[in-house]
């Protein structure tokens, strides 16, 4: 009856596939108008807040006719965003040609992408609420390539996103090892085939876990910052007869005197951080709402999402690095939160965020015991780092912070006179800053693999085989080279590390070991 219930299924899928490979075009499910118009929003708040606050500043201090101009506004605006959407539904059509996606998108500028099984790095399914009762996902190939590269297949059914998805994987695990398969004997098949698949747990974290990601994630910090481009876009608003009231009001509850005003102030400060660490954790709580970690068939899987609900998977062969972060809430908890770093395309700034895969509040036994499975060495975390050089602190301090303070002293002299002499003070007050910043530089080796420490009141500690670097680079100074010191530029394919004054025979040792790995090693690099 087993036997009977996978062939059925196997049918089943190879039915569908044919379909897809049929030379009619596919469409996505009419629904998938409602994630254009989601996409349209959430573009608009993370690339054109900025543009639209202005906008809505200037008409909430329009007198009469604000609410005219307003809905005006809104009108034209969500008709556009409707009419794109359709439009964005209507022009995207897909289907498979022999191991190819072939997709044509777009409205104004029309698109037409092949993606080649071979360049699909990972499969990714997601599961928005508003396509949850429908029983529709969205399906994301991702490319090795740019991020143009990339297909999202936004509104089709559960049932075929997971048939495409194990479609994909199963032919690329059948192209990459069939060499390797030939030497095997067919008993060694068949148990290794029930090792690969057996799938194991490896985290389940409850909501208590997830609120103390959220408080220790360094996020507070990012939403201050945002919090702050907000408020600042209102300067209009500030000036209002409105504000004046309320200033006048809470005047005359608490008085005007320095204490009163003081007071005030300390109050709002921690109304606000209170206000910003409650987003963070319910941000945090909302984006991995059952975060949820298994391995099985040589990756490691996740799901996690409440309101969009996420299932991703990356290959184990395709990590770069382990990055260990402890910021310094995460110290007070005990915690560490762990970024699996893994080859795909990168932003402009040469991060590579889209393709981190990221597990929140570990503990120490937790990510030891993830080291030795990825890397087969855990010694390596327990070797003394060594530190930067001294002639880092004095460095930054004469000249990256010292010569910019004589410059605006001197630029301010006349016009200030002896007040100018107030940007001399930078140096003093960045010399425990610098002095924190090398201590917690680091770096240690073992002729197979490194690890580098940074950080400032965290830290943050990276762990690569030297099989998966991609080049070391000795950068010297001519003051570095007077005194025998470089920083060492190490490129992995998921980001770039940098050892600030290491010595030059450190930065030698590590550029000889790294390259006798890739030339002795033949373990695949991804």
């Amino acid at each position: 009856m087993l036997d009977q219930h996978k062939n059925a299924s196997a049918n089943t899928d190879t039915d569908a596939v044919m379909e897809l490979r049929s030379e009619t075009w596919q469409r996505l499910s009419p629904a998938a108008v409602l994630y254009y118009i989601v996409k349209f929003v959430t573009g608009i708040i993370k690339n054109g807040l900025q543009a639209v606050l202005p906008l809505t500043a200037v008409v909430a201090t329009s007198g009469d006719n604000r609410w005219f101009i307003l809905m005006t506004i809104l009108a034209v605006g969500g008709a556009t965003m409707i009419v794109g959407a359709l439009l964005s539904y209507l022009n995207f059509k897909f289907r498979v040609e022999g191991n190819s996606f072939l997709i044509r998108s777009g409205v104004l500028k029309r698109k037409r992408l092949t993606l080649s099984f071979d360049r699909i790095q990972n499969v990714a399914l997601s599961e928005p609420l508003y396509f949850r009762p429908l029983g529709l996902v969205i399906l994301t190939l991702e490319s090795a390539g740019s991020k143009s590269e990339e297909a999202n297949l936004a509104g089709i059914p559960r049932a075929l996103a997971n048939i495409i998805r194990r479609h994909v994987l199963e032919w690329k695990s059948r192209t990459q090892y069939a060499t390797d398969a030939e030497s095997i004997s067919a008993n060694n098949d068949t148990t290794a085939e029930k090792a690969t698949f057996q799938t194991k747990e490896l985290l389940r974290h409850p909501i208590s876990e997830l609120a103390r990601y959220g408080l220790s994630n360094n996020n507070t910090f990012v939403l201050a910052g945002i919090a702050a481009v907000v408020f600042s876009q209102f300067d209009k608003f500030w000036g209002t007869a409105l504000v004046e009231d309320w200033f006048d009001v809470i005047g005359g509850v608490i008085g005007t005197g320095v204490l009163s005003i003081v007071a005030l102030i300390l109050f709002a400060a921690v109304i606000i951080l209170l206000l910003l660490v409650g987003a963070s954790v319910a941000g945090a709580i909302i984006a991995n709402y059952n975060y949820h970690l298994t391995y099985g068939d040589q990756k490691y899987h996740r799901t996690r999402g409440l309101f969009n609900r996420e299932e991703t998977s990356v290959p184990e062969k395709k990590i770069q690095s382990l990055r260990i972060s402890q910021p310094i809430v995460a110290r007070f908890l005990g915690r560490f939160h762990l970024t699996l770093q893994q080859i795909g395309f990168a932003s402009k700034d040469g991060s590579n965020k889209k393709n981190n895969f990221i597990i929140p509040s570990v503990r120490q036994d937790f990510y030891r015991a993830l080291t030795e499975r990825l890397f087969q060495n855990t010694s390596l975390l327990d070797v003394p780092l060594n530190s930067i050089s001294r002639r880092f602190v004095s460095r930054h301090t004469l000249f990256s912070v010292g010569i910019i303070s004589v410059a605006i002293s001197l630029t301010l002299a006349m016009p200030l006179g002896l007040a100018a002499l107030i940007p001399l003070v930078a140096p003093v007050i960045s010399l425990p800053v610098l002095l924190l910043r090398r201590h917690r530089y680091g770096y240690a080796m073992d002729n197979t693999h490194g690890v580098v420490r940074s950080g400032f009141l965290g830290h943050s500690l990276t762990v690569f085989p030297f099989i998966k670097v991609q080049s070391m680079e000795i950068i010297q100074s001519p003051g570095q080279r007077k005194h025998d010191l470089a920083d060492l530029k190490i490129t992995l394919a998921g980001r770039t590390l940098t050892i600030p004054y290491i010595t030059l025979k450190h930065a030698l040792e590590w550029q000889k070991a790294a390259l006798l790995e890739v030339e002795t090693n033949d373990a695949p690099w991804m």
